[in-house]
């Protein structure tokens, strides 16, 4: 591949159709298995090569908040460093070569959203795109960042997966036959995983695996897939942020009841076979807080995205 002067990638939001946590594990992880989907609410990240041997990362946009930093910390700087290095022991790239990174958030941090891990699946691509190199899909370097970022580099056909271990045990899946939309809603908290894992523990030791959802139950109307949301780690986020509790209670007195928490959390997403009814269903709970004095941080319809990670331009 020659080196183009842009690289241009999107990297989406997902959403936990399903979340079970089976257990703890010796590692200090915890073993789940979840389905992820991923929305068409998008990070932007462009990546051009430069000849400083080194990776500067810009962070800009409307979630461009305090908790995320621009240095080596950032996944999507640690992301970069990672290809950068496969590249030069591959003989592809020299200790000359570095990349330049701006990233546009527009998704939520500390939502349960993935952003940062999808961020960070972006980066390792557009850098090897960047440098003229097509780096492997596997996921296996990404997964030392976070268990997301499997996902968001593995299911790039499909945006659809069944996650399980930690979360990098990634098997796509083709995605909802039956179009539908998502209502995201992401209140003024942040939910760090760390702690809901902790309080998981507290609350329920070892959770037991619950039965499976049956093969087809993506291949229908929203009220049929609606029965078979569910989040393990709801119950313990709750419990270990308290005002995430008035945000349970709002959804379910305003009949949105089969809401669901993203991962562990603080984010909030319904299904709905219409855009038109997810905007009214996401209007009224967007009032309802309003009256409630509850915060929003967030609150957009998705649809699936059809793909994780992507490389949109390449110049």
């Amino acid at each position: 591949m020659s080196r183009p002067s842009l690289v241009r990638a999107r990297a989406p939001a997902k959403v936990n159709l399903r979340l079970d946590v089976l257990g703890p594990r010796a590692d200090g992880y915890h073993d789940i298995r979840t389905w992820m989907l991923a929305l068409d609410r998008c990070d932007h990240l462009e990546a051009r090569a430069n000849a400083s041997g080194q990776v500067t990362l810009a962070v800009t946009g409307e979630h461009a908040t305090a908790d995320i930093p621009a240095d080596a910390s950032n996944l999507v700087h640690r992301a970069a460093s990672l290809a950068l290095a496969e590249c030069r022991t591959r003989g592809l790239a020299s200790d000359r070569d570095g990349v330049d990174l701006a990233l546009e958030k527009r998704i939520p941090s500390r939502a349960g959203l993935g952003g940062g891990s999808s961020d960070a699946a972006a980066a390792w691509f557009a850098v090897g795109a960047a440098l003229g190199v097509e780096l492997e899909a596997d996921g296996g370097a990404l997964a030392t960042l976070g268990s997301d970022c499997a996902f968001f580099a593995r299911a790039r056909a499909t945006g659809f997966a069944l996650c399980e271990g930690r979360g990098d045990r990634v098997t796509a899946a083709r995605g909802p036959d039956s179009s539908f939309f998502v209502a995201v809603v992401v209140p003024e908290v942040g939910c760090p995983t760390a702690a809901v894992y902790a309080e998981l523990d507290r609350l329920d030791g070892r959770p037991q695996r619950e039965p499976d959802p049956p093969p087809e139950w993506l291949r229908g109307p929203a009220s049929r897939v609606r029965p078979y949301l569910r989040n393990r780690l709801e119950k313990a986020a709750l419990a270990a942020f308290p005002e995430l509790a008035g945000w349970r209670m709002l959804l379910d007195e305003s009949g949105a009841i089969e809401w669901r928490l993203s991962g562990s959390g603080s984010a909030f997403f319904g299904i709905h076979d219409r855009r038109e009814e997810a905007e009214t269903t996401l209007a009224g709970v967007v009032d309802a807080a309003s009256a409630k004095s509850l915060a929003v941080r967030a609150a957009w319809v998705s649809a699936p995205s059809g793909r994780g990670v992507n490389i949109v331009e390449v110049r």
